[in-house]
């Protein structure tokens, strides 16, 4: 089974999104658990939570289907202090969100280490994610690939192979792979998805591959940008979407598409899905 469908709103009621991801034909779906870009925002409502289970198992989607995606303010790497504590709680807290609307599986970028040394930055990532995985013993975190700029840790197989090193609950961590992102970084996807996968299987195995966000890239190879574009229309193409569908690997995890177009969603999930 292909778990396929796009980063959804959460707009209104939390629930609604079930209904959004089902409405273009989705398998699977992505979703905030809150507003991504503010600090804090009111507990789930019992409502809330009872309604998006509800619509959960009318519309058949697993909870393995859904992939959150935690806020884009926590910084696991920042060596300020106390960003450090704001980014601790409100991973704390987006996790124990997905928790109580009967998920398993929260979404992290590594951060940005900002100053000094990358070990230093892995270090700090690999500690929140274990201060996080303490206090929400239910959850399991992905850790997203990056394009590489600046300062931003995790861009290379052998960075995110290093952040788990230095993870003590590694049997609760994997990753998430994003096509743009690994583009960005210099892995050509356009011509190599197949090769990447199997690289990435040989080196952590099947079962850390937690999902991916499937993103064409308007950005060309080796660029250090994150720039998504419409399946088919940037610079990696179809075929290497057909080609990560169709590896074993992205058998049942969350497929998810992050692409500009709303309105080219049904499509592309429709077309992905025929892969």
């Amino acid at each position: 089974m292909r778990f396929i469908g796009p980063h959804v709103s959460i707009k209104e009621n939390i629930s609604f999104a079930v209904d959004r991801a089902a409405a273009i034909g989705a398998t699977g779906f992505a979703i905030f658990t809150k507003n991504q870009r503010i600090w804090s925002a009111p507990p789930l409502s019992d409502e809330s939570i009872e309604s998006f289970r509800k619509k959960m198992a009318e519309k058949n989607y697993s909870p393995s289907a859904v992939l959150p995606h935690a806020g884009y303010l926590i910084n696991p790497a920042t060596p300020d202090e106390e960003l450090r504590a704001k980014s601790l709680s409100l991973f704390c807290d987006e996790a124990e969100r997905t928790v109580l609307l009967g998920l398993s599986t929260i979404n992290i970028h590594p951060g940005a280490y900002k100053e000094g040394d990358r070990k230093d930055g892995l270090r700090r990532s690999a500690r929140m994610i274990d201060e996080v995985l303490s206090a929400v013993p239910e959850i399991r975190i992905a850790i997203e690939n990056t394009a590489g700029s600046g300062t931003i840790l995790g861009s290379t197989f052998e960075e995110l192979d290093e952040l788990l090193a230095n993870v003590n609950c590694k049997e609760r961590v994997g990753f998430t792979l994003d096509t743009a992102h690994l583009f960005g970084a210099g892995y050509d996807v356009k011509n190599k998805a197949t090769a990447i996968l199997d690289d990435f299987v040989t080196r952590f195995g099947k079962e850390k591959l937690f999902g991916m966000h499937l993103n064409d890239s308007k950005v060309p190879l080796s660029s250090k940008k994150d720039r998504h574009e419409s399946i088919g229309e940037g610079l990696i193409g179809k075929e290497a979407f057909k080609a990560i569908i169709q590896h074993d690997a992205t058998e049942n995890i969350p497929l998810i598409l992050e692409t500009p177009n709303e309105e080219r969603w049904p499509e592309e999930v429709k077309m992905l899905l025929e892969f």
